[in-house]
């Protein structure tokens, strides 16, 4: 699924142009780094199936936001993914600690799947069962996302600042599998038992070509005078 970059207004274009090259930037640094993006959270070791890298997960208590990376798929195009999530009340509201950080359970906003060369092929939601926490429904999802912004982890600041850029730039494609999970859950009978459903796991997904994505960008924003040839 391509990225819309005819419908952006210019300032959308300015801000996913910016978003991209802040994202890319972050790739390379963690690339050139560790060897891999999938490495800077690896750190050289076995990849085991659902174990957490790194084991601790990243977390920013100061934005509450904490994403992790693990791997359990046999096959495809994916090597594995990454969850990132808010630490969220029930209806949404950022909840912190008295010095401590977030005191609620993280709640699932969006997942991203990497290649084995840790490039970025697709996003996808999946169900409340999988992951825990609060459901957040699609407004309030974008709501986080459009605030994310990972400052606060030094240890991981690269790979940080390719997911926040990253996100930033998918928005459209993020809201429209959100919007997708929302509308699956609404057909439901039973939406508080479809959640805890065991057999609906992924809800929806966008395969993504991140580099033809940023090619597109790169050359409409020229086109539109906005980058140098």
């Amino acid at each position: 699924m391509r990225l819309p970059i005819q419908q952006l207004s210019v300032a959308e274009l300015r801000s996913t142009l910016r978003a991209a090259q802040l994202s890319l930037d972050g790739f390379s640094r963690a690339t050139a780094e560790t060897g891999s993006l999938i490495q800077s959270w690896v750190g050289g070791v076995p990849v085991l199936a659902m174990e957490h890298y790194p084991p601790s997960d990243v977390q920013d208590h100061q934005q509450g936001f904490q994403f992790f990376y693990h791997c359990h798929r046999a096959g495809g195009l994916e090597h594995g993914h990454v969850h990132l999530f808010a630490h969220a009340t029930r209806t949404g509201r950022r909840r912190r600690g008295a010095g401590s950080g977030p005191r609620s359970d993280p709640s699932h906003l969006i997942a991203v799947g990497l290649d084995a060369r840790g490039l970025p092929v697709s996003l996808f939601t999946v169900n409340r069962w999988v992951t825990g926490g609060h459901w957040l429904d699609a407004p309030t999802t974008l709501r986080w996302l459009q605030q994310l912004g990972l400052h606060g982890v030094p240890a991981h600041a690269h790979s940080c600042q390719w997911l926040a850029g990253f996100v930033h730039m998918y928005l459209p494609l993020v809201e429209r599998v959100l919007r997708q999970r929302d509308r699956w859950l609404a057909r439901q009978p039973d939406p508080a038992q479809a959640m805890d459903n065991p057999r609906a796991e992924v809800i929806s997904s966008a395969r993504l070509d991140w580099a033809g994505d940023l090619q597109r960008l790169e050359a409409h924003a020229q086109r539109k005078g906005l980058t140098p040839p």
